[in-house]
This record gives C-alpha cells, structure tokens and sequence, in this order.
C-alpha cells in the first residue's frame, strides 16, 4: 500500500536527517565512500526513470509529477515535466486568497513574487514565510524568495479623524 502523506513527509525527513549524518562519520575516507556510493545510486535511478519517461507520454508523465513524492523524485534528477514557473504559480494559487501572491519574474534560481499585504505584522510575516516555504516546496531549485509587497489595503483607505465627528447645529465638530 502506497504511503499516507504525511508518512511519505516523514520518510523524507528520515532520510535528510541520514544524509546529514554523512558529514558525521569518522574519517574523511568513509565520508567519502559514502557519499560516492550515494552518488552512484542516485545516478543509477536517473537514468531508470530517464528510461520510464520515454515510454511515457506527456499527460502520463505530468500525472506521474503531480503526485508529490514523485514530484520531487523526478525534480532531484531534472525529469520534472512542468516547467519551473508553472510549479511555482500553482503553488501560489493553493496559498490562502488573503495571501494574493504572484509570480513577477523567474531567473535563474531567484523568484520574484509580488504579495498583497493584509493584516497586522504578525500575520504579515507569517504569509511571507508562507510564500517562500510554498514556493521552495514545488521548485526545490530556487534558491531566493524575493518578495515585492504592496502596501495593505488598510493603509490605503484610512479615514480621516475629521471624518468621524458630525457637525452641529452651529457648525461645531460633535462626536
């Protein structure tokens, strides 16, 4: 039975955790074995899924990358069949509707993206590190976030203290 989601985040976790573990071992020979060992495994399951695809047509291979795990997969050996910017705007497009998020430009490894800022600082932070952690998830290749916020909306409708007061009889400002 194929993993749960979560179980599937979980293995992942597990197995970053191990890779950094690589840097642990004694002696710089075994590290690098290791690591060589690593390498040519990673190599060799390249090139078994270079093989899978190209058997596969396009609608295949695209539903094969929507699943997460092998998203990823296939993004670790450079196989991923949607292009970064796709990845990318979809990935906005599942942040909350308060978080109005778009994709401004891409080059190279830095995304800009323009967020329409709502709420207090707080929430404010929390939807920027949203926005980063969103779109490093789905294009594990972008190495900056930079983000272009507009001013919030509360900001640009203030009312004026002389607004809230009506006048008097006499003219007179009353509360």
């Amino acid at each position: 039975m194929p993993w749960s989601r979560d179980e599937a985040r979980a293995r992942v976790a597990r197995t970053e955790a191990l890779l950094a573990g690589l840097e642990e071992l004694p002696g710089p020979a075994a590290r690098e074995v290791a690591a060589d060992a690593l390498h040519a495994v990673v190599a060799l399951y390249g090139e078994c899924l270079t093989r899978i695809l190209a058997q596969v047509d396009e609608a295949t291979a695209a539903e094969l990358a929507a699943d997460e795990l092998v998203g990823h997969l296939l993004l670790v050996h450079d196989l991923h069949p949607r292009p970064t910017a796709d990845r990318v705007r979809r990935a906005l497009a599942t942040l909350r509707p308060a978080q109005a998020a778009e994709l401004t430009s891409l080059e190279g490894t830095v995304a800009r993206v323009r967020l329409d800022a709502a709420g207090c600082g707080c929430s404010a932070d929390r939807a920027r590190q949203q926005v980063r952690d969103a779109v490093t998830w789905a294009a594990p290749e972008i190495e900056h976030v930079e983000l272009q916020e507009s001013a919030p909306a509360a900001a640009q409708a203030l009312i004026p203290v002389e607004a809230l007061f009506r006048a008097g009889a006499g003219g007179e400002k009353v509360p």
